[in-house]
C-alpha cells in the first residue's frame, strides 16, 4: 500500500542516480528500466543485507568532499554494523519542539549523542521555533541532570528506559514537573511504560517518534492534537520523503535528502498498521500505528505471536518489583528441538543467594500459571501439551544480550 508518493520526484533521483559517475550500485540494480510515468512499485526493494553485502564506498553517490559524516547502525538486530555515510541537507522539514514551545531539551538520547548530533542541531536551528539542544551524557544520569538543573531543560530527548531512569535524578537535582516534553525513541513504548513515564513526569506531552540510523532523521511524529490526547499514533513527515509504503506492514521508506545514498523503497524491518485515514489536525495522510519489530518486539513461534506489550503488562503485575531489570529468551530445547525452552534473565544485585532463589521461585510459578500465549492458550496448556519444555529464572550480573536500547525479549530459536 502506498501512503506517499511523490513520482515527480522519485523520476528525477532515479535519473540522477542511473547516471552518475560515482557509484553503479543503483544502475545494476533498476536495470536502467525507467520511464517518465515511473512509480515506486516499478522498482526492487531495497534490503539491509544488501547494504551490509556493499563496502560504503561503492554505494556512494557524492565526492569525497562532499561527505559531511559518517554513521552507523547500532547492531542491534544484526551481528554486523551498517555504516552509512551522509551528505549536507539543506532543511530536514522536522520541528524538534513538535509544536510544544520547549526551548532546551536535554539530548540523552544515543543515536544523537553519536551519530547525529551534527544534523540535529541543524534541525533544531532550521526549525520554524528554533530550539538550543543540550547534550548531556546518557552513561551518566546523575551529571546529565545536573546539566539540566545548569541549564534549565525544559523537554529530555531519550529512549523510554533512559526517561525513566534518569527521573530519580531529575527529581533530586532538577524538577521533573519542570519537563514538559519528552521526545521518546528507538524502544517501543508500551501502555505500561507510557503510564510509568506519565507519573515520573506529570507536566510533560509524551511524544513517540520514530527514525533509523540508516536514514539518518526522524520521519513519524505526532501532531499537537496527539501529544493533548495521548494518542499514541505517528504522522509521517512527507516533505522529506519521496515514498512511504506498507507491504504486509513492513514500512518500505523511499528517501533522498541524503544525496550520498539514497534509500529507494528501503525495508525498515518495522511494522506497523494504519490508525485512522486522517487526523482531525489537518496533516495530510493517514495516521500509523507502532506495531513491532520482528524479533524484537514480539516473537512468532509455533503458531504463537508474544509482543513486548504483553510481557511488559505482566512484569508490571507481579508482586515483587522487577522493572526494566528482565530478558526473555526463547530457545530450542536442548532434548527435543521441536519445543521450546524459555529463561528469565533478571539483573538483579540488591538480593543474597537466598532471596534471589525464593525470588525466582515466585517469579517463574506467577509466569506460568498466569502468562497467556494467546486467547485460547494458557503457558500452562502450552507446557501440558508439550510446545514448551522449560520455564527458567537465573540471575545475572549483565544480559546475555548486551545492546544500547532496552531490549526486552531476544529469539535464540533456530
Amino acid at each position: 500500500m502506498i501512503l506517499w508518493e511523490d513520482k515527480e520526484g522519485i523520476y528525477k533521483e532515479i535519473e540522477r542516480l542511473q547516471k552518475s559517475q560515482l557509484s553503479d550500485f543503483y544502475r545494476t540494480k533498476f536495470n536502467k528500466n525507467t520511464t517518465n510515468k515511473l512509480s515506486l512499485l516499478d522498482l526492487p526493494l531495497l534490503s539491509r543485507a544488501e547494504l551490509i553485502e556493499t563496502q560504503p564506498d561503492k554505494r556512494l553517490f557524492v565526492t569525497d568532499e562532499e561527505v559531511v559524516f559518517i554513521g552507523y547502525t547500532s547492531g542491534s538486530t544484526s551481528s554486523t554494523p551498517l555504516v552509512s555515510y551522509f551528505s549536507a541537507v539543506d532543511n530536514y522539514f522536522f520541528n524538534p519542539s513538535l509544536d510544544t514551545g520547549i526551548k532546551r531539551p536535554l539530548i540523552i538520547y544515543p543515536p544523537l549523542n553519536k551519530n547525529f548530533s551534527y544534523s540535529f542541531i541543524q534541525q533544531c536551528r532550521q526549525a520554524p521555533q528554533p530550539v538550543t539542544p543540550i547534550f548531556g551524557d546518557y552513561q551518566n544520569l546523575p551529571n546529565s541532570s545536573i546539566i539540566a538543573n545548569t541549564t534549565k531543560v525544559d523537554a529530555i530527548y531519550a529512549t523510554p528506559t533512559i526517561a525513566e531512569n534518569i527521573h530519580k535524578y531529575i527529581d533530586t537535582y532538577y524538577d521533573a514537573k519542570k519537563i514538559r516534553l519528552l521526545a521518546l525513541s528507538s524502544e517501543t513504548l508500551t501502555k505500561t511504560k507510557r503510564k510509568t513515564l506519565e507519573k515520573c513526569y506529570p507536566k510533560a506531552f509524551i511524544a513517540n517518534l520514530y527514525a533509523s540510523s540508516e536514514i539518518g532523521q526522524f520521519i513519524l511524529f505526532p501532531c499537537k492534537h496527539m501529544l493533548k490526547e495521548g494518542i499514541e499514533e505517528f504522522h509521517f513527515l512527507s516533505s522529506a520523503l519521496l515514498g512511504l509504503e506498507l507491504i504486509n506492514n513492513e514500512l518500505i521508506v523511499t528517501y533522498a535528502l541524503n544525496k550520498a545514498f539514497p534509500l529507494i523503497r528501503y525495508k525498515t524491518g518495522d511494522f506497523f498498521e494504519i490508525a485512522r485515514e486522517s487526523c482531525q489536525c489537518g496533516l495530510p495522510g493517514a495516521t500509523l500505528k507502532w506495531y513491532g519489530r520482528e524479533n524484537v518486539d514480539r516473537i512468532r513461534t509455533h503458531g504463537f505471536e508474544i509482543h513486548i506489550e504483553d510481557i511488559d503488562r505482566f512484569f508490571s503485575t507481579v508482586p515483587v518489583r522487577i522493572g526494566d531489570d528482565y530478558q526473555i529468551h526463547f530457545y530450542n530445547d536442548e532434548t527435543h528441538s521441536e519445543q521450546i525452552r524459555i529463561e528469565i534473565e533478571i539483573n538483579d544485585k540488591k538480593n543474597n543467594n537466598q532471596q534471589q532463589e525464593i525470588l525466582g521461585r515466585l517469579l517463574r510459578d506467577t509466569f506460568v500459571n498466569s502468562f497467556m500465549l494467546s486467547q485460547n492458550m494458557s503457558l500452562t496448556q502450552a507446557i501440558d501439551k508439550h510446545i514448551i519444555s522449560t520455564v527458567s529464572v537465573v540471575f545475572v550480573d549483565t544480559f546475555s544480550h548486551k545492546t544500547e536500547k532496552n531490549r526486552k525479549i531476544v529469539n535464540n530459536i533456530k
